[in-house]
């Protein structure tokens, strides 16, 4: 039984008031083929595989600490994310509301852990924020309308409010900054990034490592 199976019940009588009503505008799952198959695209880039794929361009263009950063932020991301999921415990639209619509294959059931908030979204805003500091305009741009829309696919694919993809947007967002800042001055991490990125770096060599900004 999904762990969430019991929400029904307990929330029947509640009204979610502007949640609701921006769920319900954006939850069109299931209405147009088409777009389904955009927004599961668009949902499938912030898998924790597919962001961890960046690493890949990066190293081969010289940004090797970037690349290691990169996957540092999105482990503590994951972590700190389940964590809050866990503490607020919100059940998923798609198992209260009356109504919401979710594609056949990608359902409920399939979602194991509470809403708040979108794993989904703090993942992707927070390596897309990561990349904002070391790139210019264009990738910053490119980068964040790409997490807008991943965003706004979980609701579309009703499992997610839409304050659950503000809230991922603000934590991955502000981890990534945070990590950015307070990992630059801590010596001990400088260090072991070192180390573990010349040890790789021995058996998986790069043509460059470039320390300008090449946005």
């Amino acid at each position: 039984m999904h762990p969430l199976a019991w929400a029904p019940m307990a929330a029947a009588a509640t009204s979610y008031g502007l949640d609701e009503q921006l769920f319900r505008a954006l939850n069109l799952a299931g209405q147009n083929a088409a777009l389904d198959l955009v927004m599961v695209f668009f949902t499938s880039l912030a898998l924790p595989y597919v962001l961890a794929l960046l690493v890949i361009p990066l190293w081969w263009k010289g940004r090797r600490d970037l690349a290691f950063d990169l996957l540092v932020v999105l482990v503590v991301v994951m972590v700190v994310t389940e964590v809050v999921k866990f503490l607020v415990g919100r059940p998923r639209p798609c198992d209260v509301l009356g109504g919401a619509t979710t594609i056949s294959w990608d359902t409920c059931a399939s979602e194991t852990d509470p809403a708040f908030p979108s794993g989904h979204t703090s993942r992707i805003f927070a390596a897309v924020a990561l990349l904002a500091f070391c790139y210019r305009w264009p990738v910053r741009v490119g980068g964040f309308a790409i997490a807008i829309v991943s965003g706004l696919s979980r609701v579309y694919l009703g499992v997610h409010w839409p304050s659950d993809v503000l809230g991922g947007a603000l934590l991955g967002i502000g981890l990534a900054a945070l990590f950015y800042v307070v990992g630059r001055r801590m010596a001990w991490y400088r260090k072991l990034r070192e180390r573990i990125v010349g040890a790789v770096a021995r058996v998986v060599p790069s043509p460059g490592e470039h320390h300008h900004d090449d946005g």
